[in-house]
């Protein structure tokens, strides 16, 4: 769950896998969400087409979770497994692995939605989820470009000084990857959804069927 203690210096996010920075594009963002490494072996599954085994001919099988839990201790997320057909196109492949991040995102916020992980943590659909998850996403596949740079972030002064205001990220729900806004510096109208970044908006997400489906 993410606290204001957590809240760093957003000048100094660039590099950084673990804090909190707010930006004036994308709102909170949360760097462990937006760390590329785990949507990264989901697109490296996806890109060339590493097969599990188990589906028909003409597509390859992929697996991927999203876990949480402390390193060498008991975790729990989601693992759910799908079928893409062979032969995509890299734009197709960027579309199938973006709506298959996103399924299971939903997936795993879902989960620490529930009555039993609500007794301890409030971190489900947290404002910052799914647009840090996104961010991450696209800095896995296009591990060049500085996508937090593009969302702006500001002095940790003035993060604070949002939080101060208008509350704590997990009370504030968001279940999109459009971001909230707030006013800097803080005043008494409410946050604004806005559009993320154009750069951060250039892959579609599939749907299912034709391209790839769940395996239930």
């Amino acid at each position: 769950m993410t606290k204001r203690s957590d809240i760093i210096d957003g000048n100094s996010a660039i590099g950084r896998k673990y804090g909190l920075i707010y930006t004036k594009r994308c709102g909170w963002v949360d760097l462990g969400h937006a760390n590329p490494e785990g949507a990264n072996l989901l697109w490296q599954q996806v890109l060339k087409e590493k097969d599990k085994g188990g589906t028909k001919s003409g597509y390859f099988r992929i697996v991927y979770k999203q876990m949480m839990g402390r390193k060498n201790l008991l975790k729990v997320g989601v693992l759910k497994k799908y079928d893409i057909r062979k032969g995509l196109n890299e734009d197709q492949k960027k579309s199938v692995a973006l709506s298959i991040f996103l399924d299971v995102s939903h997936a795993f916020e879902g989960m620490q939605s529930n009555w039993l992980f609500r007794k301890i943590t409030d971190s489900g659909y947290s404002a910052e989820d799914l647009v840090s998850n996104l961010i991450g996403f696209y800095q896995a596949v296009y591990p060049g470009k500085q996508f937090i740079s593009l969302c702006e972030p500001v002095s940790k002064s003035v993060a604070l000084d949002i939080w101060d205001r208008y509350g704590e990220v997990g009370s504030n729900k968001n279940y999109s990857t459009v971001p909230y806004i707030y006013p800097i510096p803080p005043s008494k109208s409410g946050p604004v959804s806005v559009q993320l970044p154009s750069e951060l908006n250039t892959i579609k997400p599939a749907k299912q069927g034709a391209l790839f489906k769940e395996v239930n």
